[in-house]
Formats: C-alpha cells, structure tokens, sequence
C-alpha cells in the first residue's frame, strides 16, 4: 500500500503543532497534522487563564486549542488522529505510527514534554489521591485545606497562585535558594500569608494509606528532616522530552531534549523541533509560538525551492 505523501508533516497537538501547521498552510503547501487521539492543546489545556499572553481578555489553553484547531480546518490542514512512532529517511522522511504511514518533504516535531514525577517513595502509589499535577482541575477539592507544591519555576508558582484561592495554606518546597519563575508570580506570593516557602529542601516521601497525608521534607544544607501535614501535593518539578520517535542521528542534550540550529532545525536535515521538546527551550507559550512559526515558514520555503 502505498503511503500518502504531504509537504510538511507536524507532530504534536499542543499549541507549538497548531501553531507550526497554521503557518505551514498560509504559506499554501499541503500539511498534515498529527495529533494523537484527535485531541490537541497539550499542556496548556491544564491552565484555565494564560498569563502573558496578547488578548482582550482572560483567555484559556482550551480556548486558545480549539480556535487554533478551527482556522487550521479552514485552511485545509489535514488532521491525522494518530500516534508517530518514528520518523526515518533522507531527502523524503517516513512516519509511521499504530495506524499506518505517511510521507512527508519535511517534518517538524512539536511533541512537547510530560511532567516529571517525584522519584520518591508514596509518589506514584498516591497519584490521583493527593498527588496531583494540575492545580486547575483539582484545586477546588481543597477547599480550606493545606497543600504542598513542589518545585520552584513559572508552573509551579502559576500553580501555587491558583491554589490559593481554595486552599489556606499552600506551602512551596523548592531545592534552590530562589525562585526560577517569573518577577510577577514572586509578587505575588511574597506578601500573601497563605503562602509559606521552604528554601533548599526536597520531598523525599509522600506519606498516607488511601490519600495524602503529609510529606517528609530534608533541608538540603542542614541534611534535617521533618513532616509537614498535608491533604494535597502538586508536583511541578520539570519536564520529560517527548522525543523518543526521532532516531538517533538527532542529537540531544544531558537532559534528553532534542538539539537544534538557530532555524529550529536538527541534526537530521529537514527535521524540525520547536516548543518544549527542544533544547533551550524558554518555557513561555509566545517562544513555542515564535518558534513554531519560525520552523513553520523554513520548512515551506524548503518544499516551493
């Protein structure tokens, strides 16, 4: 059988692929977009208010997926709702997935990164009894209640701010000596008593039977530990590349996270990486954006040439 052939193939639905398909479409080459399941948004579906970004008003990850996803139908994007499992060739590349294959003149993976787990003991055995990693969906089951949330970037303190409007005391662990996240998020929390910070510690377990009772902390200097009760713990803690479909003439980094040049392209020629699956990656929803459109508009003009 013979397996269809596009332009340009984009891999991954978070707002990094629509993006990049949207852009690929307006440039008027054929582009197939893969999304596995048919759902896109990615992990900005998780987020009921987007920080930072330009609209009229507050605008949610949900929101912002779908009128992606509908203009892309306008412009005739083909959505593939499938699983890649690899991408392979040279001047014309092969992706193949649970549902077939497909070919494609250039390819640009937009696959993201899944949230890393606490690697401790009670973590996994208590997820989704009090071990959560959205703020926005279970949040309003702690109502006066006090939570912990682990991790010190812009996801975590987004988070902890949801939080707070349910919870009385939201308490934030991080392993530094500051915050990574952004000015305004610190602002935010720096004066608010409900919000209590645990300096250069970690969480080296999560204790309760049938849900979250407390976790057990360890000051990283003094090497002392303790029990901090609690019903809730939010991990926020990094990100996992979702890069395992590109071979191994891609190049990564320590991390895992896919190499890139400064037009978004890897080691594999016609081979594209944008948003949180790439190395040097800044975490903001507009870099995925620009990164996205950047790639997007490369690969087009590769395919008119």
């Amino acid at each position: 059988m013979t397996a269809t052939s596009f332009d340009i193939a984009v891999i991954g639905g978070g707002i990094a692929g629509l993006t990049a398909a949207h852009h690929a479409a307006l440039a008027g080459v054929s582009v197939a977009h893969f999304v596995e399941n048919g759902l896109p948004g990615g992990l900005v579906m998780n987020v009921g208010a987007l920080d930072g970004w330009p609209a009229a008003g507050p605008l949610g990850g949900a929101e912002l997926a779908s009128g992606l996803l509908g203009r892309n139908e306008e412009l005739g994007v083909t959505l593939v709702p499938s699983r890649v499992d690899s991408v392979e060739g040279g001047v014309s590349r092969t992706l193949s997935g649970p549902d077939g294959k497909w070919r494609a003149r250039q390819v640009i993976v937009a696959t993201g990164a899944a949230l890393r787990m606490l690697d401790v003991p009670g973590a996994n055995r208590l997820a989704g009894r009090g071990v959560s990693q959205c703020a926005w969906c279970d949040g309003g089951l702690y109502r006066d209640a006090e939570v912990v949330v682990a991790g010190g970037g812009d996801s975590a303190l987004s988070e902890a701010i949801h939080l707070g409007q349910f919870a009385r005391v939201v308490t934030i662990v991080t392993r530094g000596e500051a915050f990574r996240a952004r000015r305004s998020y610190v602002s935010r929390i720096a004066d608010d008593e409900r919000f209590r910070l645990r300096w250069a510690s970690e969480i080296v377990e999560v204790l309760g039977s049938d849900g979250v009772e407390g976790v057990r902390l360890r000051d990283r200097e003094a090497g002392n530990a303790e029990v901090i009760a609690c019903s809730g713990l939010f991990v926020f803690v990094g990100l996992v590349p979702n890069a395992g479909l590109l071979g191994r003439e891609v190049a990564r980094d320590a991390g895992g996270f896919v190499v890139t040049d400064a037009t978004f392209e890897t080691a594999a020629p016609g081979v594209f990486a944008v948003g949180a699956v790439r190395a040097g990656y800044g975490g903001r929803l507009t870099q995925a954006v620009a990164e996205a459109t950047t790639a997007a508009e490369r690969a087009a003009a590769r395919c008119e040439a």
